[in-house]
């Protein structure tokens, strides 16, 4: 009988294993000596590692390249159909679910409106899972071959011990929601704040790609920022880092949904913007009312209308002491601006946003600053939350980890 492996050992390994994925699956297909040279492992170990991945299916060889004086050298590359992943956006009046192949291809969308008032964690699990049947059905990808769901929220997510989510808006308390959602669909699901999961979609395949100290901003019904610090996203000592938007920007000043008052959210988030455009009972209105009048608002500006300047310009001057606070706390080489809001107006305030970090921000901490759109749009949140559960494999989460190597 053949002894087992000792732990040291199987860690190592394991190690091994996780860096070689990381840069196939982050910079794409490459040889084996060029792994080699981007992990610091030897040529052997690279084809002791891959060898087990290329039996499982995981890895395939996806073309040679000529090498020099030599034979040449075949590429590795990552399967797209060795597994599917799903990412899942829960926004305040809908869930929508994206699937994705291993390397990031988006292949169908279902999105679920839900009723616009007081929502139950139920509905949105009842959401959730009756939209994982329907997107099954229409991309006709089996619920086995995928490997596991992640799902972007619009609150604070605690890992501390057990995983609970605070909505304070929707009156949520430390819900455990992730337990309810893995009962109802029977698949490994990690949980994030909504930002954290745009952050890491945008750092490693979007607009941050390239930099090491990046914050996304993500500028929505709420507000809410993923910090990436020396290529690893800040999370906190409870998982509860980044919520920007209720930092105070006015004090003692407008109520908050968050039962604060001056809160960065309630002056530049869609709430906020469109009180300035004098709508109100904003709450009581769907995502789509939402969007066509903060689109309105944009063509108006763009026709010369001096209120609608003047709420634009407002709210790039809110936005812009709030970024110049991050850039002075994080000193980011790059700020990325999306959520739905922030796609809608960034071509609009981007000048005067920019103009408004240079005035606030210290100027050492803005000498290698870039404040640029955010490049996934609407996709951004499905599209994290999905590198989520890319992130809890490359960190050896091992309810990620067995799915993917079964």
């Amino acid at each position: 009988m053949t002894p087992p492996l000792p732990k040291r050992t199987i860690e190592l390994r394991q190690t091994n294993r996780q860096a070689i994925l990381r840069f196939l699956m982050l910079d794409g297909p490459m040889s084996r000596l060029e792994l080699s040279q981007k992990t610091g492992l030897s040529l052997g170990t690279i084809t002791n590692v891959a060898g087990p991945l290329q039996e499982i299916g995981m890895l395939v060889e996806t073309g040679m390249e000529e090498s020099e004086g030599g034979r040449p050298r075949s590429i590795l590359g990552i399967n797209p159909q060795y597994g599917f992943l799903v990412g899942v956006d829960m926004g305040e009046h809908h869930v929508e679910l994206e699937l994705f192949e291993l390397t990031l291809k988006k292949l169908g969308t279902v999105r679920r409106p839900l009723n616009v008032g007081l929502i139950s964690a139920n509905d949105y699990v009842s959401a959730i899972s009756s939209g994982l049947e329907e997107l099954c059905r229409v991309t006709g990808i089996s619920q086995e071959k995928i490997l596991g769901m992640g799902i972007g929220v619009p609150g604070i997510v605690e890992h501390d011990g057990q995983v609970s989510i605070s909505i304070p808006m929707w009156n949520w308390k430390s819900v455990q929601f992730l337990r309810d959602v893995e009962d109802r669909i029977n698949l490994p699901v990690y949980l994030d704040n909504g930002a954290k999961a745009m952050a890491l979609a945008e750092f490693w395949y979007g607009a941050g790609r390239g930099a090491q100290d990046v914050v996304v901003a993500l500028i929505g019904t709420g507000i809410g920022a993923g910090v990436i610090t020396k290529g690893s996203l800040y999370r906190g000592a409870t998982n509860s880092a980044g919520e920007w938007g209720h930092t105070k920007i006015v004090m003692d000043g407008k109520p908050c949904r968050c039962g604060s008052h001056g809160c960065l959210e309630a002056y530049a988030g869609a709430t906020g913007i469109l009180n300035r455009m004098g709508v109100e009972n904003i709450n009581l209105t769907s995502d789509q009312v939402q969007i066509d009048m903060i689109e309105q608002l944009v063509r108006d500006e763009q026709q010369g209308d001096e209120h609608a300047r003047y709420v634009l310009r407002e709210t790039a001057h809110y936005l812009g002491a709030g970024v110049a606070n991050l850039v002075n706390l994080f000193n980011p080489e790059r700020v990325v601006v999306g959520g739905w809001v922030g796609m809608l107006i960034g071509e609009s305030i981007m000048a005067d946003l920019k103009e408004y970090v240079r005035q606030y921000a210290l100027p050492p901490s803005q000498s290698r600053l870039e404040i640029v759109s955010c490049q996934f749009g609407q996709d951004a949140i499905c599209t994290g939350a999905a590198c989520l559960v890319i992130e809890q494999y490359l960190s050896a989460n091992p309810k990620f980890a067995r799915r993917l190597t079964a």
